[in-house]
């Protein structure tokens, strides 16, 4: 498999050879053991036509090389462990962790250390990172699914390439409890702790020493977001993190910075939304829903289940979207 190309835009088929008790079993109970494999190749798509002694694969190129390694893989464990329960999910488990880890990692100009997927939904994304001449990306979803690091390894490696100048970097500060409302914060002009995931995030990628060569050329900027105001960005990726805490005025302001050959990414999550008063529209939500029925974006959206931080991360976000806020919260954006 080969990730410097888009598979989101290629489409494949294939023939897997299969005994014909195999073919009769994942077939069985209306394809059950297909509609799993199906599932776990999201945000790719395949379709499976059975044959007496064969499955025939069409859809997109990633997911029907993998879904022929997830039948190949449960053909092997076959042979060698026979049938049990939970072998179709190892299967998949196996032949994903093993793309994700070798096939799948990218080599990105600019960055020594090559950045490794943790899942189908990152390589999605990172792919319209990548390769989609979109002026507007969103990536959505919950926390530790991974958005701000492969947009700003992404961001990265475009300036490396030279295909664009400038990589800035941003996010909205959230108030505090017990501080008070002033203009200093309104304007958000002032610069932060709040802004060191961005810098922890470039420290992980490209070390110190490459930062503030970057910064000393003008070729990356962490900023606070008032100071974009009034500005234009001409060739530049802009990064707005955590957008779901914008307010609906200040994400317009974001949004139309975007200069010739600019790029705007916004990610965050619509679930959390920390806007003082609570009653305020989030400007994340809000944009979404203005570019639903147009073709002005690409949206890429994380599950729960996507979650890579940590196994403990998934379970919580899990339980508190089944909770009234977080469900209500969700229902609304």
């Amino acid at each position: 498999m080969e990730p410097h190309h888009d598979p989101t835009q290629a489409t494949a088929s294939k023939v897997v050879a299969l005994a014909p008790q195999l073919v009769e079993r994942l077939i069985s109970g209306q394809g059950a053991a297909l509609r799993r494999i199906e599932q776990g190749l999201r945000p790719y798509h395949v379709q499976f036509s059975p044959r007496p002694d064969a499955l025939a694969l069409a859809g997109d190129e990633i997911a029907v090389t993998l879904a022929a390694a997830i039948l190949e893989k449960i053909a092997e464990l076959l042979r060698t462990e026979g049938s049990h329960e939970g072998l179709v999910e190892e299967a998949i488990a196996a032949a994903i962790g093993h793309a994700l880890k070798f096939d799948l990692a990218y080599r990105l100009k600019g960055i020594s250390q090559a950045v490794r997927p943790m899942s189908l939904s990152q390589v999605g994304f990172m792919n319209t990172l990548l390769f989609s001449d979109r002026s507007l990306i969103f990536g959505v979803g919950p926390t530790g699914t991974g958005k701000t690091h492969l947009a700003i390894a992404a961001g990265l490696s475009l300036l490396a390439e030279g295909r664009i100048k400038h990589l800035v970097m941003t996010r909205p500060r959230v108030m505090l409890e017990g501080e008070t409302m002033t203009a200093v914060l309104r304007a958000e002009t002032a610069y932060d702790e709040q802004l060191t995931p961005i810098e922890d995030e470039l420290r992980q990628l490209i070390g110190h020493d490459e930062i503030r060569q970057l910064t000393e050329r003008g070729m990356i900027e962490v900023m606070p977001l008032g100071r974009m105001r009034g500005r234009t960005f001409n060739d530049s990726m802009l990064l707005v993190d955590e957008a779901q805490n914008m307010t609906v005025g200040k994400m317009r302001m974001a949004a139309t910075r975007i200069g010739r050959n600019g790029r705007l990414v916004v990610t965050g999550d619509p679930a959390q939304v920390d806007l003082v008063g609570g009653d305020e529209v989030s400007g994340l939500t809000h944009l979404l829903k203005l570019v639903a029925e147009t073709d002005l974006a690409a949206v890429h959206r994380f599950e729960t289940y996507q979650i890579i931080r940590n196994p403990v991360v998934a379970r919580l976000e899990a339980l508190y979207s089944q909770a009234g806020g977080a469900a209500e919260m969700r229902a609304a954006a």
